[in-house]
């Protein structure tokens, strides 16, 4: 299981799945910059600041950034913990026994970097029953989580099952694996209200800018975003069978072709694209992401499966054209979107 990063919603912004990257950018500077580009463009055309429409979309994407930043950072880390602790453990039913080859224990998820997140959404408008019910229970699920993951990690750092000859060990694995298959039911149906919002914003903005010329540059920058999230979603794939040829490469094709048109509009228009804050990370991120996944799909056609490699259950994200692999590159260049500002 890997997770995708979500780029918060808005403009250059979108979101990831349950399904490893960094932490989006405050979403409170999202909504800013989107109302400092309508503002500039409206003061260029002598009209309105900006339309009540995107100044609604711009106070929703701000409060679902809060909720981005908890499933891009914090869930993420589950995530993370999670695969750690399988790893290395043979079977997940049985659960570590002290005689495994190698014990490398899991990851603290650092839950109380999400709280404050989750608090300031509460404050904010607009007001969202149904999302704000799912993050209390996000948050509880979480709290429930955080103290017995901290425990485990303790016990693997520390080295503590050679003294009880792993007794603790055995014992935390069902209250572990409870605790995190409760976090990743509670976590979907939050994540699929906050994705379901997001995603609308982020098609409203689109279509505003596809009717923006003054806007090409960001029109086509959240085009190739667009098009990395149509392909990544035919690779949440285990086993390489899995995967839709004809699907991918048409996914691919059409991802690889919005890269191109997009990066030779930037270097047409250097004056504009230079302005671009992080537009060069995310032009290498995106290109990073397109050769990890064109790596997947000659696995395909040379039916040369990734899960053979050596690599493939302790480090997937090492084996080139491993699905993990393009996740990874995925959610960096979403991390890098998050951070364009134009």
């Amino acid at each position: 299981m890997n997770k995708l990063l979500f780029a918060a919603a808005l403009g250059s912004w979108s979101l990831l799945s349950l399904g490893g990257c960094k932490q989006i950018a405050e979403a409170k500077k999202a909504a800013e910059a989107l109302k400092a580009a309508a503002s500039a463009v409206a003061d260029a055309k002598g009209g309105p600041a900006i339309s009540s429409e995107e100044d609604k979309d711009a106070q929703l994407g701000n409060k679902l950034g809060e909720y981005i930043s908890c499933m891009n950072g914090t869930s993420k880390r589950v995530v993370d913990s999670r695969n750690r602790y399988l790893s290395w453990v043979v079977d997940e039913k049985v659960g570590p026994t002290g005689k495994e080859r190698n014990i490398y224990g899991l990851y603290d998820i650092n839950a109380s970097t999400c709280l404050p997140n989750l608090e300031r959404a509460k404050t904010m408008q607009p007001t969202l029953p149904e999302v704000e019910s799912a993050a209390a229970e996000y948050r509880k699920a979480l709290e429930e989580l955080d103290p017995v993951v901290k425990q485990a990690e303790k016990y693997y750092d520390q080295k503590d099952y050679k003294d009880d000859k792993m007794a603790k060990g055995k014992q935390l694995h069902s209250e572990l694996m409870n605790a995190f298959a409760k976090f990743e039911q509670v976590n979907k149906g939050f994540e699929d209200r906050v994705t379901t919002l997001n995603d609308a914003v982020n098609a409203r903005q689109f279509t505003r800018l596809e009717k923006d010329p003054s806007r090409r540059f960001q029109y086509l920058s959240q085009k190739s975003l667009n098009e990395a999230k149509a392909l990544i979603k035919l690779t949440d794939i285990a086993e390489l069978k899995e995967l839709d040829l004809q699907k991918y490469d048409v996914a691919l094709q059409t991802y690889d072709k919005a890269l191109t048109e997009l990066e030779q509009y930037a270097e047409a228009h250097k004056a504009e694209s230079s302005k671009a804050s992080f537009f060069s990370s995310y032009l290498r991120s995106s290109k990073d992401f397109l050769k990890s996944a064109k790596e997947l799909i000659r696995r395909k056609r040379d039916n040369k499966d990734f899960n053979k490699e050596f690599f493939s259950k302790s480090s997937p994200s090492m084996v080139d054209g491993h699905p993990a692999q393009v996740i990874e590159k995925y959610n960096r260049m979403i991390g890098d979107s998050n951070n364009l500002r134009y």
